[in-house]
């Protein structure tokens, strides 16, 4: 009995030991710092390294493969169109695949994405993918993250985005609650 209490207790040890040494780097949560942006390729608009307090970012994670992700576009165009000339920046950034060449085909024939900065995490185990996508714990797309003054301000989904959840974070008045509200709201 004592031998096999010690072996499950070598073994807890050792698996402790692995999750140490394999620790996700913690995403802030909502209101936490968030000032500077991950090593990507930029295939379209300027590189982006750090964030800009005065304006405000709105981070799209999708990929070629994902319907959702997809059908989500013209409207995230149509939102950029509407807040690039109010310090809102738009920010498509592919996750979950590796095939370059594919994303930048799939890029240059989307007319959504012709005004918006579009950015490539690159191969598996990226520094995207560990500190934003596995840091913040998504697990699915499309997923938005909105970044105001150099915090995070809200993770959600690209449904819960329309001018008037885009006009509160303008008059600098953005709460989630009020988003949520705005959005609950039949017009």
């Amino acid at each position: 009995m004592k031998k096999i209490a010690l072996i499950i207790l070598l073994h807890l040890s050792a698996a402790g030991l692995y999750a140490q040494t394999t620790r996700i780097p913690d995403f802030p949560d909502t209101g936490e710092e968030l000032s500077s942006y991950p090593a990507v390729e930029w295939l379209k608009g300027g590189a982006i390294t750090t964030f800009d307090p005065d304006k405000t970012y709105i981070v799209e994670l999708w990929a070629t493969w994902c319907v959702p992700c997809i059908a989500a576009m013209p409207h995230i165009a149509e939102l950029n169109e509407n807040f690039k000339d109010k310090g809102v920046v738009f920010i498509a950034q592919d996750v979950m695949e590796y095939d370059r060449e594919k994303v930048v085909k799939f890029v240059e024939a989307k007319a959504e994405l012709a005004h918006i900065n579009v950015a490539f995490s690159g191969a598996e185990g990226n520094e995207f993918e560990q500190r934003w996508v596995k840091g913040a714990g998504v697990n699915g797309i499309p997923q938005t993250f909105i970044i105001q003054g150099n915090k995070l301000m809200w993770q959600t989904t690209p449904y819960m985005l329309n001018e008037k959840v885009l006009q509160l974070l303008v008059d600098h008045q953005f709460t989630i609650d009020a988003a949520k509200a705005v959005v609950s709201k039949k017009d």
